[in-house]
């Protein structure tokens, strides 16, 4: 092999683990960007330091503290549920569609994340419908600027809509209420 040949791949598998492939073998990361544990054929490694600085320490753990590898991935975890609070409230949220419509005896009701279904117009041409709510699923059917779908639901910034013909997913950012000009 080359000696000075570099090669290093991550692999994000879930957010906070990661697979990292390199010329010396396979490892893992588990934990945040700058509080991570990484485990792999040279033993377990930590790592902590303060991102965009370039400040780090590192330390092998080994010689029976598996422990304090265990620690260091429950306190990675941690800062990084932590760093990402916003997100874990919104996946824990109760969709608009769970939101009940049953009114509770002297609270203040006001409407959170609600989609009213009905007629939207596509306002940008060559909108693909798909049939996952993400950017990879299977492209169904494109549609033109000024086309009339029914909007079903909303997740996450994709519209569940229906043409009359196919029913699948659309960017919520390229409907309107209103036609097109």
């Amino acid at each position: 092999m080359l000696k000075g040949l570099r090669f290093q791949k991550r692999i994000s598998i879930l957010p906070g683990v990661r697979i990292n492939l390199s010329k010396s073998g396979v490892s893992a990361s588990v934990g945040p960007r700058g509080a991570d544990v990484n485990i792999g054929s040279h033993g377990v490694t930590t790592n902590a330091g303060i991102p965009g600085t370039g400040l780090s320490y590192r330390q092998k753990v080994g010689g029976g503290k598996t422990w304090l590898a265990v620690l260091a991935v429950i306190g990675g975890l941690g800062v990084w549920g932590f760093q990402h609070l916003t997100k874990i409230e919104k996946f824990l949220a109760p969709t608009a569609q769970q939101v009940t419509s049953q009114p509770v005896a002297g609270a203040v009701q006001s409407p959170v994340n609600i989609t009213v279904p009905g007629l939207r117009y596509v306002h940008r041409g060559g909108s693909v419908i798909r049939d996952e709510p993400k950017a990879s699923g299977r492209s169904l059917k494109k549609e033109s600027k000024g086309s009339q779908v029914t909007l079903i639901s909303q997740v996450d910034g994709w519209a569940k809509v229906s043409d009359g013909a196919i029913t699948g997913w659309m960017r919520a950012s390229v409907l309107g209420t209103e036609p097109p000009q």
